[in-house]
């Protein structure tokens, strides 16, 4: 009987992509979304641990090879990891809330195996989420190569390397909206979330419009955004649809979006690191000071139970 691992290999086979040859860059090195690779490569019930491991350092080969990298760098979120304080951050809806522990077979397995080193060098992520790590590296090490299939990441400028196809996508520093393989990337991509949201991690953007009853979608947001030319106008067009849906509550819903949905880039990474990258008005201030205090005493509140 063939199962499921033979019947991919086949299809892989059959219709493999083979990433273009690139040139070694000299200190290039590929940052790999190990949390991604881990679901990707597990398998399903009759894969064993053996394949799953074979898949994943195939995937990790070919990611070197098509970014003309000399090493890897393996992202991952370390069991445990704060993510940012992300959940205590969410107030409309709970943060990742939606997931049901659906993991592949050996997903465990890769983490593990990944975690220890075994797959290649590795960056373990306690204070941010690997997402985070992947903004870290965009901003400080422009020669190198973000590799996921997380589309979060496209706000980013650098070098990115698509998941699937293996094109190198090169995103400006200054870019506010660029299209590549018909997909959004910068700035723009950010303030498409914050109406759309990330259905992934539970964040719901803006639920709803006035002209958008049933709900504001990729097709929504695009229209509400359809006279953004960069941030400054940007902000204000998502400013003015939160108004229209939340009322008084706008900024404070403006505020726990964006703390939710932007790659963090700094060192420190701090909870509201957006806020020194785009324009900020006095009701968005006094907001991002009311959401601080909340969460800083929700981790008192915590770490006192933690005694």
């Amino acid at each position: 009987m063939t199962d499921f691992t033979d019947i991919a290999n086949a299809v892989g086979a059959a219709h493999a992509i083979e990433p273009q040859g690139v040139p070694v860059v000299p200190g290039r090195r590929v940052h790999i979304d190990a949390d991604m690779l881990a679901y990707q490569c597990g398998g399903n019930e009759d894969t064993d641990v053996a394949t799953s491991r074979r898949i994943l350092k195939s995937k990790i080969d070919l990611f070197k090879d098509a970014s003309g990298a000399e090493g890897v760098l393996l992202h991952l979120t370390a069991s445990g990891s704060t993510k940012g304080d992300r959940a205590v951050i969410a107030y409309t809806k709970p943060y990742q809330g939606q997931r049901k522990g659906n993991r592949p077979k050996n997903w465990q397995y890769l983490r593990d195996y990944m975690a220890e080193g075994l797959a290649g060098p590795v960056k373990q992520w306690y204070d941010r989420e690997a997402d985070d790590g992947f903004g870290f590296i965009s901003a400080n090490c422009t020669n190198d190569v973000i590799a996921t299939r997380d589309k979060d990441m496209r706000m980013l400028p650098g070098l990115h390397l698509n998941w699937d196809t293996y094109e190198l996508v090169h995103v400006p520093a200054d870019a506010f909206a660029l299209e590549a393989g018909g997909k959004l990337y910068g700035h723009k991509w950010f303030w498409t979330q914050m109406l759309w949201g990330d259905a992934a991690d539970n964040i719901p953007g803006l639920p709803k419009h006035p002209d958008f009853p049933r709900g504001v979608g990729e097709v929504a947001a695009g229209k509400l955004l359809a006279f953004a030319e960069d941030d400054d106008s940007a902000a204000v067009a998502v400013a003015q649809a939160y108004k229209a849906h939340w009322g008084d509550e706008w900024a404070d819903r403006y505020v726990e979006q964006a703390s939710l949905l932007w790659i963090r880039r700094t060192n420190q990474a701090p909870i509201a690191e957006w806020a020194a990258y785009l324009p900020v008005g006095p009701q968005l201030k006094e907001a991002v000071g009311r959401m601080l205090e909340r969460v800083n005493k929700l981790k008192e509140e915590a770490a006192c139970l933690s005694d």
